[in-house]
């Protein structure tokens, strides 16, 4: 494994190189930031494992509400339960 090691002076250190941190890093640009991650950036993250795309629920037997529960246990406490409302509920009718 490499380490580099700069003096980062108080620049935001951003964990994780997926789909959240590299968004991150490019909404605080042209400040420079600090991104670690185990793998090269973009590769072994969970937005690499995606399949492309947002689940929605359109059965009958399905809700918004189901859904966010379904996310919120897929999560396992580490979904912002707010954020996550937010996206089962912006579907389309």
């Amino acid at each position: 494994m490499t380490t580099h090691v700069h003096d980062i002076g108080g620049a935001p250190v951003i964990i994780g190189a997926g789909l959240a941190g590299l968004m991150t890093a490019l909404h605080l640009a042209p400040q420079p930031v600090v991104l670690l991650s185990r793998t090269a950036l973009g590769t072994d993250a969970s937005s690499t494992l995606a399949q492309g795309g947002l689940a929605a629920a359109f059965a009958e037997d399905d809700s918004p509400d189901l859904h966010l529960a379904d996310t919120l246990a897929a999560g396992d406490g580490l979904c912002d339960e707010q954020m996550a409302r937010r996206v089962v509920e912006a579907v389309p009718e």
